[in-house]
């Protein structure tokens, strides 16, 4: 329908009106509206006002020619120009609409796709478009700050979360928590994922090494790209690339996996050979034990003798097996001022059963006994030998 004058105004708008006290001396009046002198209509006394004659407007500035006489709301401007919107907007916008300003709102605001019940700030998009939840500053490195949040900001993203809590990630079945990319292919490069209890981290599968740890059986494993089993395929290091110290409590097992192939043990060390009765002005003895075989060194020269007996050399680090003799001949490398009984030609020591004594010996074809001190030692003897005998 056809309108003369001002369109019509749309439901939900009202009209102004400015009321004001008169006080005999006072001319401008200020309206709660910007407006010009002839979208106006004023009245002073119940009486209305010529426009341009007895007021003139200059935005919110009502100016009188005259000041109005005193009184209480005797003084009121009914504005004539296009109806305002009101505060209180519509129960609902049905249609698209788009606001030239900001748009605040005030209560909770619900969406199909948003529920928002928040008291504070929790969403925040910057002019750079970074977007944050939680925090209001998209933080490019490690902050003092406590605030706990997330930032998708550019090229990264930033996550932070208290002390007493933590980041969960929870699927219902085995397989990948998550899947990493490099570049703009869509070839991955590796993925962390979990099987029953066990947690693994590992390159794409077929294409490279990963670890599966297992909590439950106290072990890590090789493994495929999807967390299982890869069998005797996995290098620890390389020739260029190699670790520093392996640190065990137990053993490494080489090329087989039962106990013959176990080595438990690498130590090297010294000790204090002894011979009771005998003084000595150099006794000493190394060894290096790898595994249940023992190598040792003894250098001993004595200084005078005083017992008899067969001699042994006491204090060997290790105790040797029971099921045979560690060492059956022992050959002295040197031996000085050594006397053999008659008859016999060779000297050499033997280690029994469950012992820690090397026991000497003097031999002639298959005729052998024990060698005593006081008789084939003398003083100023030298004996120095170096073997091998196994442990238990």
């Amino acid at each position: 329908m056809a309108t003369l004058g001002n369109v019509p105004a749309e439901a939900y708008t009202n009209t102004v009106k400015d009321s004001f006290n008169g006080n005999g001396s006072a001319t401008a009046f200020t309206m709660s509206l910007p407006t010009v002198t002839n979208d106006v209509r004023v009245v002073v006394e119940n009486v209305i006002q010529d426009p341009t004659v007895a007021y003139s407007v200059s935005g919110t500035t009502l100016t009188f020619t005259s000041a109005p006489p005193s009184g209480t709301n005797n003084i009121y401007v009914v504005h004539l120009g296009p109806a305002v919107m009101t505060t209180v907007p519509p129960a609902e916008i049905a249609d698209a609409t788009t606001f030239a300003s900001s748009l605040t709102v005030q209560g909770a605001f619900t969406s199909p796709g948003i529920d928002d019940n928040a008291d504070a700030v929790a969403l925040t998009i910057d002019s750079s478009e970074n977007v944050m939840l939680g925090v209001t500053t998209p933080y490019t490195s490690p902050t003092s700050s406590t605030n706990d949040g997330v930032a998708f900001a550019g090229s990264y993203t930033w996550t932070q979360v208290s002390d007493a809590g933590g980041q969960y990630v929870q699927r219902q079945n085995d397989g990948k928590f998550f899947t990493f990319h490099k570049g703009t292919a869509s070839t991955p490069v590796g993925s962390i994922g979990a099987n029953g209890t066990a947690s693994w981290i590992a390159c794409p599968a077929g294409s490279g090494a990963g670890l599966r740890f297992d909590g439950s059986d106290n072990r890590i494993v090789p493994t495929e790209g999807d967390g299982t089993n890869r069998d005797a395929a996995v290098d620890l290091g390389y020739s260029s690339s190699r670790f520093q110290n392996l640190y065990l409590s137990g053993g490494i097992l080489l090329g087989g996996t039962v106990s013959a192939n176990k080595l438990d043990d690498v130590e090297t060390g010294s000790f204090t050979p002894v011979v009771s009765g005998l003084t000595f002005t150099t006794a000493t003895g190394t060894y290096v034990k790898v595994g249940k075989a023992c190598h040792i060194s003894i250098n001993l020269n004595t200084s005078n003798t005083s017992t008899s007996g067969d001699i042994y050399i006491t204090g060997l680090p290790f105790t040797s097996p029971s099921n045979n003799y560690g060492a059956n001949s022992v050959p002295f490398m040197e031996a000085a001022n050594i006397s053999l009984a008659g008859g016999y030609s060779n000297m050499y020591g033997r280690i029994n059963t469950s012992d820690t004594r090397l026991q000497l010996l003097q031999s002639s074809g298959t005729a052998h006994s024990g060698m005593s001190a006081g008789g084939g030692l003398s003083t100023g003897a030298v004996l120095r030998t170096s073997f091998t005998y196994q442990t238990t």
